[in-house]
């Protein structure tokens, strides 16, 4: 294994994009245990801040090829990019720019923002074709699945504007004995750009008409072309433009709801720098445990989005973890949870409270029937009870 190998160098945003797509596309799979296999949690998942190394992404890659007879998976996830929630990975920056074009550009920008393991330049080849470059990192190892999901990317990058994949041909690629990755990128002009280009060769057109005529039609009837030709061009001018301001509209449409997402994510920053102040107000401030528990559970109800929640003490002996305060129960779960207990002394537990009072980590559980097979006959029904999802 090369020192490489476990250095952070990929966005969890990747990760989060093909997990997106096997629930839309593969809802039969089981993710939990591919992400376990790759030494991922899925709290990483929905932290945008957290990045995973070549070897978790080689090890996820491995287990899913096993769950899945699809041999095109990683370019299919990247194609998916554009339309998963997390994407967030292309969708907030590619709609930063106002063409096409310019957001393959500048793909080296929009690239540095979901992997560190490799260089990317870009060249213009013409109004409709680029092409990129990519670099490996010296210590850098990719495999050829990370092309293909490349590809898949770089493909779905043209949908946000023309609503149709982009062209891409890879002539060189280091897995081929290239010294790097290059991509042709082509993608269809849009229809302004199409309107806009009938327009200069109507313009043209009937300018050369309208000196070659000259000479040959009669005054009144060589004014009548000139008011012809002029009205077409006019057309053709105003429906391109007509087309442009619809295509102009429809990105700003898309990044204001890439800045919308961008605040959601400032106000639920503010409101966990809010938490962890107030909390350490509280905890300087208060010296009462009862009135401080009851003090940390209500800053957590005003400041976390989430509609119950609760705060569980070990005995001075660390083998019971009992319900102390919470927030959104009904008065009978709130008696179910004062009457529970939890044992900490049992080596084969696998509850989640215990575990993450054990070892002193954060568990993030979406379903809880992903890990219903860890939980005890008494855990499972202790779940339904008090409404837990």
């Amino acid at each position: 294994m090369t020192r490489m190998e476990n250095v952070p160098l990929y966005s969890s945003r990747i990760i989060k994009t093909y997990v997106e797509y096997l629930k839309e596309y593969y809802p039969e799979v089981d993710i939990v245990p591919i992400l376990e296999y790759a030494e991922m949690r899925a709290y990483d998942l929905e932290d945008q801040g957290h990045w995973f190394s070549q070897r978790q992404i080689d090890r996820f890659h491995e287990a899913l090829v096993e769950k899945l007879d699809n041999p095109n998976i990683s370019r299919d996830a990247g194609r998916y990019a554009m339309s998963s929630k997390a994407s967030s990975i292309l969708r907030q920056y590619a709609t930063g720019f106002m063409t096409i074009g310019s957001a393959y550009s500048l793909g080296q920008k929009i690239a540095a923002n979901i992997s560190r393991a490799t260089t990317f330049k870009t060249r213009n080849l013409g109004d409709n074709k680029i092409e990129l470059t990519s670099t490996p990192k010296q210590g850098v190892h990719e495999k050829p699945y990370q092309c293909e999901n490349r590809i898949g990317q770089l493909e779905a990058l043209a949908k946000v504007f023309t609503k149709k994949y982009a062209n891409v041909e890879h002539p060189t690629c280091i897995h081929k004995g290239g010294d790097c990755c290059r991509y042709i990128i082509s993608w269809e002009k849009t229809p302004s750009l199409s309107w806009k280009l009938v327009r200069n060769y109507s313009l043209l057109l009937s300018i050369l008409v309208s000196v070659v005529l000259f000479f040959v039609l009669p005054p009144m009837y060589w004014t009548v072309l000139i008011f012809l030709c002029g009205f077409f061009t006019m057309v053709f001018s105003s429906y391109s433009d007509h087309l442009e301001k619809k295509e102009l509209a429809n990105t700003i449409k898309t990044q204001g709801d890439a800045a919308k997402d961008l605040l959601d994510e400032m106000n639920i920053r503010y409101n966990d720098a809010l938490l962890i102040q107030e909390i350490g107000q509280a905890s300087s401030t208060i010296l009462n445990i009862d009135k401080l528990i009851n003090t940390v559970v209500s800053i957590m109800e005003k400041r976390m989005d989430f509609d119950r929640g609760m705060i569980m003490l070990a005995n001075e002996k660390k083998t019971r973890l009992t319900y102390i305060a919470g927030y959104g129960y009904s008065k009978e779960q709130e008696e179910l949870l004062q009457q529970t207990k939890f044992h900490l002394d049992k080596s084969d537990s696998k509850g989640t409270f215990v575990l993450a009072f054990k070892e002193q980590r954060p568990f993030l559980v979406n379903d809880i029937s992903e890990i219903e097979k860890d939980l005890s006959e008494r855990s499972q029904e202790f779940a339904k009870q008090i409404g837990g999802q």
